[in-house]
């Protein structure tokens, strides 16, 4: 409205005139004040200009339209040249009635070192020095701040250069607006305004829920890589698990062939070179070549369904001791009591025995060899409802009594196919090693067959020994 020279603000029914602050501001009252404030709820309001008569424009709610008006801080606004170390220093500004104060800064050259300056005073006598930054040459600047103390200055301090361009320019407003803002493509400099901001970060989980992300002990913020093999062992990766599988080939030679890698490829012991596979799960017998063995076993494998099954069963030395689940495979036993064991352990097919060691070593699925106390096999199934991830591979010779020549394989059999070759390598001498990481894992699906074998290729060697393993991601599907 223009020529307002007077307002009067009058309730209608009382005559009573409206509040003014010390800025001559109408007090406003929000609803919810005016019924804990006000009796009579109905009062109208009329403000008018008393010269032209015409009433404050209202929106279709009834409320009254109110101006909050910025201003432009002349006194801490500049463009007048500076020269080289020249200092410009800004008037005193009392910030109460203001809600955020905006600065741009522009020179055609560099100002000094924290060259801008933000001063604050209690009393508008005694300053401090609040934020400083440093204006690059021919680089506008924006910063926001909320006024701290009552009274606000600019302090500015040029370069090394005099000026050709200089605008200082300030203005202070009484709501609140979006602060200094960056595209994203920008880049960022330590000179560059910016928010605080204290976030709590919440993601989708697998469960269907929002849960918020967690923090380390070391108050790093909690990550689960899938690929990362620390995150996956340490139990960060929902339905995702890591094994490391290993074993050895202790006693073989030329006439054996390609030998699985596993405790049974022992000349000196039962002799099975290649290992047999269930057809059924009739995996379901246990016991040791010492009497004295009473230690408690973990047995790892799968069931009929080729579900994950893990049982302890307690040894009773050379006397069979039944699973409390047959298997259809197994994949690892290990000595989980507090002695060691003394003789081997055998997991079997039911048959006879001698001496806790079964009478046919072609039923024997896995042996722990005295003094190991667990299974040292490069075999794995992977479990019912689940994909296995091949990540790597690895193979070393010991025990060869002359240069020779291993061949490596690691070889796969899908559900009710037959063995693939997958991947086709060798150990050049004896004592030399190798390790093969897939930049892409190589993929299994479910019941799939995986092991190792090894074979001398050349040299009449009486006596060799190889170790191999391979490192498998487990996600259920």
């Amino acid at each position: 409205m223009s020529n307002f020279r007077k307002n009067i603000i009058i309730d209608e029914t009382t005559g009573d005139s409206a509040k003014v602050n010390t800025d001559n501001e109408v007090k406003v009252v929000h609803e919810k004040e005016l019924d804990a404030n006000i009796t009579n709820a109905n009062l109208d309001v009329i403000v008018k200009d008393e010269t032209t008569g015409d009433s404050m424009r209202v929106d279709d709610s009834g409320q009254a339209h109110v101006v909050m008006e910025g201003i432009v801080d002349t006194g801490n606004s500049s463009s007048s040249l500076l020269l080289a170390g020249e200092t410009f220093t800004g008037v005193a500004v009392d910030t109460l009635k203001y809600a955020i104060i905006f600065v741009n800064a522009f020179s055609d050259v560099e100002s000094a070192i924290n060259g801008l300056h933000i001063d604050l005073s209690s009393d508008g006598i005694v300053w401090r020095q609040g934020d400083s930054f440093t204006i690059p040459a021919n680089g506008e600047k924006t910063f926001s701040f909320q006024p701290s103390k009552r009274f606000f200055r600019i302090e500015y301090i040029n370069g090394a250069i005099d000026q050709g361009v200089f605008d200082l320019h300030v203005v202070l407003k009484k709501t609140n607006s979006k602060p200094s803002s960056h595209k994203i493509s920008d880049a960022i400099s330590p000179e560059d305004d910016a928010t605080l901001q204290k976030s709590v970060l919440t993601a989708l989980s697998d469960s269907g829920l929002f849960e918020n992300v967690g923090s380390t002990l070391s108050n790093n913020l909690r990550v689960a890589n899938a690929e990362d093999g620390l995150s996956i062992a340490k139990g960060d990766v929902v339905n995702t698990t890591f094994t490391h599988k290993f074993g050895s080939a202790s006693d073989f030679d030329t006439g054996d062939g390609a030998v699985t890698v596993w405790d049974g490829a022992n000349d000196s012991d039962i002799a099975e070179m290649q290992y047999t596979y269930s057809t059924t799960a009739d995996i379901d017998s246990l016991s040791s070549t010492s009497a004295g063995d009473t230690q408690d076993i973990e047995v790892q494998g799968l069931d009929s369904n080729y579900d994950l099954v893990v049982q302890t069963i307690t040894l009773t030395g050379q006397t069979r001791v039944a699973l409390t689940t047959p298997l259809i495979r197994i994949f690892r036993l290990k000595n989980v009591g507090s002695v060691d064991i003394v003789g081997f352990v055998y997991c079997y097919v039911n048959g006879a025995t001698t001496g806790g060691r079964p009478s046919n070593t072609i039923d024997i699925r896995a042996v722990i060899d005295s003094g190991n106390n667990q299974t040292l096999m490069a075999v794995f199934t992977i479990p019912n409802n689940t994909t296995g991830y091949l990540r790597s591979f690895f193979a070393a010779s010991a025990g060869a009594k002359k240069t020779t020549n291993f061949i490596i394989r690691l070889r796969a059999r899908p559900f009710g196919q037959v063995f693939q070759l997958k991947n086709k390598t060798s150990i050049p001498s004896d004592g030399a090693g190798l390790q093969y990481v897939y930049d892409d894992p190589e993929k299994f699906t479910a019941k799939t067959d995986i092991e190792m074998t090894a074979q001398i290729t050349a040299g009449a060697v009486t006596q060799a020994s190889v170790s191999a393993g391979f490192d498998l991601v487990l996600i259920t599907d």
